[in-house]
């Protein structure tokens, strides 16, 4: 019996009200996701994309439709179970970073694993080596004000893999940076994903950071309109 991709969608769509209308961010969207990938999702702003993340994230419930994470539908799990996968399951990185300006970089990631109580010795070298993978282990010990845009942002990669989780989400994690660092920083994403094993999705409205993914996903007005794996078209779900 073959094991069910790592995510499927079935219709998912999460919908806001604003006055007498009615927003769909994500529409009827159909899409499976495996394990392993590396997957950009682009469009422009207001597509969509974030409230995706979100969806995937376990940070929000569909409105209608059906988001499956290992085969579980997760609108029908409970507050404190989507908490727990969230903490051991889900890896968080922002555009704002997101660090905490009076915590040095080791202590800012261990906080990504303090909500499971390891020691505080296995914390720090564990936060440790992984400042390391990510080429800041001489850092270690400086405050988010005393490095620049891309090393925090290397720090925010390095918490949010801290914990090993099955997947990585990225909401415009270049949107503060420059094109140099922006590339970095995905190069970076793209080598650990490979060495973890974790499944990453990426946020982007920027069409060359999304091309150097070996998924594309767009979106427009919250519809699925464009898939492509290693550069060839795999379907379309846009509806006419």
């Amino acid at each position: 019996m073959l094991a069910p991709p790592l995510y499927e969608l079935r219709g998912a769509t999460r919908s806001f009200r604003l006055g007498n209308s009615t927003i769909m961010a994500v529409d009827s969207m159909d899409v499976a996701l495996d394990t392993e990938e590396f997957v950009a999702l682009e469009g422009p702003s207001g597509s969509g994309k974030t409230t995706l993340l979100q969806l995937l994230g376990a940070l929000d419930r569909p409105s209608s439709g059906k988001v499956f994470f290992e085969g579980r539908d997760l609108a029908a799990l409970s507050d404190g179970e989507l908490a727990e996968l969230r903490l051991r399951s889900f890896g968080f990185i922002f555009q704002q970073f997101n660090l905490l300006t009076t915590l040095t970089a080791v202590q800012n990631v261990e906080a990504g694993l303090a909500p499971l109580g390891v020691s505080a010795g296995e914390l720090r070298e564990r936060s440790l080596a992984m400042l390391a993978e990510v080429g800041l282990r001489d850092r270690a010990f400086h405050l988010p004000s005393q490095m620049s845009g891309g090393e925090q942002q290397r720090v925010a990669i390095a918490r949010a893999l801290l914990a090993e989780p099955r997947v990585v989400l990225a909401d415009e994690p270049t949107g503060n940076l420059d094109s140099k660092s922006g590339a970095d920083v995905i190069a970076l994403l793209t080598d650990l994903a490979a060495r973890h094993g974790t499944t990453i999705i990426v946020a982007t409205h920027d069409a060359g950071l999304a091309a150097r993914a070996p998924r594309r996903l767009t979106m427009h007005d919250g519809r699925l309109v464009g898939d492509e794996k290693n550069g060839k078209k795999a379907k379309t779900t846009e509806k006419r």
